[in-house]
């Protein structure tokens, strides 16, 4: 007996929600920020998710070079950011998960958010294993799964989905490790130290050391990531410079998709006047 139910029984659910959630992108999610300093010297701070550090820091240098502006980076799990935000000082978010966007304009955080990219999660295993080739080999007995836990945009939406599906209880029993960023359990795979994980696609195919595994389940769902421009910023209009450089620069998109990255055909922002 299958113990996942067919994704493919809700087409019109899975399509209506990702639509929902690229609604949410283009729209203001707060009031706008203060009046902006004198940009001319900002340096700006981003928070960012730690699985897309190496196309950030690659699309951040190339516009440091093109504007002199500094640009410091923040790296760790999307919700461990957010707890980081609402703490601190800082002026771009840019989590792996449009669903913190939604977090930060709860917290009435953010004054716009501009969709960047697509990410699709896998199943990915060390490029030598061929034991596993699904997400029912997940939940064999003896497997070892690193999972991320719900401080890393992965890990929040892999388990969401694997519940709603009803998959999560026979693979949660594998589950040997948690960590906070989805770098962390590529990493113990690739090592050998767990036998799979549940990954961003576009992460895990760039290591040499992987072999990824499409789940129609995942494959039908891809997450939108959207950096977001902090109400509490210094420098607004410098902020939403670099937000628009890093969502639409001809040399950024090739970054993004040199790593594997998707991107939407999507308007750079909308603002909702207060």
């Amino acid at each position: 007996m299958r113990i996942f139910n067919d994704p493919m029984k809700h087409p019109v659910l899975i399509g209506l929600t990702l639509a929902v959630t690229l609604v949410a992108c283009w729209y203001a999610l707060a009031l706008r920020g203060t009046p902006s300093k004198d940009d001319s010297g900002a340096e700006l701070t981003l928070y960012c998710a730690a699985g897309l550090q190496q196309p950030i820091s690659q699309i951040t240098r190339s516009y440091t070079e093109n504007t002199g502006r500094a640009v410091n980076i923040i790296y760790n799990g999307s919700g461990a950011l957010l707890s980081q935000i609402k703490l601190g000082s800082g002026d771009l978010y840019l989590p792996a998960n449009s669903a913190y966007i939604d977090d930060a304009q709860e917290s009435q955080l953010i004054t716009e958010c501009i969709p960047v990219a697509l990410l699709t999660a896998i199943i990915a295993v060390h490029k030598d294993n061929r034991d596993i080739q699904s997400l029912e080999d997940l939940t064999k007995p003896g497997i070892r799964i690193s999972f991320a836990d719900e401080t890393a945009a992965i890990g929040r939406f892999a388990r969401a989905q694997l519940i709603e599906h009803g998959a999560y209880a026979a693979l949660k029993k594998n589950i040997i490790v948690t960590k906070p960023t989805v770098s962390n359990i590529i990493e113990d795979v690739a090592l050998g130290s767990a036998d799979a994980t549940i990954a961003w696609r576009a992460l895990a195919s760039n290591h040499p050391q992987l072999r990824i595994i499409e789940v129609p389940l995942f494959t039908q769902t891809p997450q939108t990531t959207a950096i977001a421009i902090l109400k509490k910023s210094d420098y607004p209009t410098a902020a939403r410079d670099l937000a628009n450089y890093i969502s639409s620069a001809e040399v950024a998109r090739e970054i993004l998709q040199n790593y594997g990255i998707e991107l939407p055909e999507m308007p750079n922002s909308t603002v909702v006047d207060e």
